[in-house]
């Protein structure tokens, strides 16, 4: 004779169609018949087994049923509702300015002037939550790689605005100490929050899920600094960012060590147009917002610094006055003006300011000058002038490379004497 195991009757689950018992639960109905049973225990041994499988899918499925048959028709009377909303994906979550709620959609990048394929890769990486533990953002100074390194850290960090978050380390700014950081240590000195990039980050997160660090113009660190800061980067911290900047990839600049540890990120000059409309904004003269846009060779950065500065305007007219006097002079006055400037930029050099290059000021300026005569002339002296111009951007990269800059300026300038 069988055991109990084997002895009672348990209920299963059959499609609704072949069933003809009604079911408490839609898409399924209940028939009786034999199948094995977990083994019974105690006062449950005489009872029947109930085994419960995952709802019907398909075309014995409630929502089928409904969309077949109407919500009259279905089990239950009722039809049923619409799914939940999906949830915020990780990198939307966190998306915001500074200041914001953790949760509020906006594009972090919002009023940053060009660089669409840069921004759009740093937007796609915030969504997907895969952002890379070290960035290094290449392009010359002015492109506005500072103000996207900030504008990420504020999408990485919307807890508080970045100058008193705590989780937020940047070299050049003023060290506040943060209440939160405070309470967070405060059997700590005050000298103790004067934190170094290795002792910030060696730190866990006080306020967000991250701490971020930016380093402006890494060239700035001496070898020794940039090797310390190799072995950070080899040997990446979870839950941090850091964010370099430099002007060129050249090896005496930035080591080639650092340059592949890190996701380089290429920031290009921004059309002029987009910069003229960008000071239109902000309520600069359109006459002069089209000729800042001008001069500033492709930086929104150097464009805004430069808006209320009269001196740059006053200094472009002296430079054009300087190359309309070497059009059909003696060949010592272009030699006397390239041996003026070369002069100038050696002092530029040794002054670490933060003024502008009179080399690269003086040829941008001439070549406004030598565009308007190009676009007014036809034939020939179109042609000449054209030629002068391409001349001009082939002087420029003379003076980025190991050449003489005197002897750059000297060959162009002599070449704009011959074309009157």
């Amino acid at each position: 004779m069988a055991g109990p195991r084997h002895a009672h009757r348990a209920r299963r689950v059959v499609p609704r169609e072949l069933c003809p018992r009604a079911s408490p639960e839609p898409g399924l109905c209940l028939s009786v018949g034999p199948v094995p049973a977990p083994r019974a225990r105690g006062r449950d041994r005489d009872r029947p087994a109930v085994r419960r499988l995952r709802p019907l899918r398909g075309r014995f499925s409630p929502r089928h049923h409904h969309q077949r048959h109407g919500p009259a028709a279905h089990p239950r009377g009722v039809a049923p509702g619409p799914r939940a909303a999906p949830r915020a994906r990780a990198g939307e979550r966190q998306g915001g300015t500074a200041g914001s709620k953790p949760g509020a959609l906006t594009d972090p990048f919002e009023g940053v002037v060009g660089h669409a394929q840069a921004l759009e890769q740093l937007r796609s990486q915030l969504k997907t939550d895969r952002l890379a533990h070290a960035y290094l953002f290449v392009g010359e100074k002015g492109l506005g790689k500072s103000t996207v390194a900030r504008a990420l850290a504020s999408a990485l960090l919307p807890e508080a605005p970045l100058r008193r978050h705590p989780d937020y380390w940047e070299d050049d700014r003023i060290k506040l100490i943060p209440i939160s950081e405070i309470r967070l240590l405060p059997d700590k000195p005050p000298e103790f929050h004067e934190l170094t990039l290795q002792q910030f980050l060696n730190l866990k997160p006080a306020v967000g899920k991250c701490r971020v660090a930016t380093v402006v113009n890494v060239g700035r660190l001496q070898d020794q600094s940039q090797g310390s800061l190799l072995k950070t980067l080899e040997e990446p911290h979870p839950h941090r960012v850091i964010v370099l900047t430099t002007p060129s990839l050249n090896p005496f600049v930035v080591l080639p060590t650092v340059v592949s540890r890190c996701q380089r990120v290429f920031f290009h000059p921004v059309p002029a147009a987009e910069i003229e409309r960008l000071l239109a904004s902000h309520g600069v003269e359109a006459k002069r917002a089209r000729l800042l846009a001008e001069l500033s060779s492709g930086r929104p950065g150097w464009a805004m610094r430069r808006a209320g500065d009269e001196r740059v305007i006053e200094l472009h007219h002296a430079w054009t006055r300087r190359l309309e006097e070497i059009f059909g002079a003696p060949a010592d006055v272009p030699l006397h003006v390239a041996a003026q400037l070369d002069s100038e930029q050696m002092g530029w050099r040794r002054s670490e300011g933060d003024e502008e290059d009179p080399a690269l000021f003086a040829i941008a300026s001439w070549q406004i000058e030598l565009r308007r005569r190009m676009l007014a002339s036809r034939g020939r002296e179109q042609g000449r002038w054209a030629r002068l111009l391409e001349l001009s951007y082939d002087t420029l990269g003379y003076l980025e490379q190991n050449v003489s800059p005197r002897l750059a300026l000297e060959t162009f300038l002599l070449e704009c004497r011959k074309a009157s």
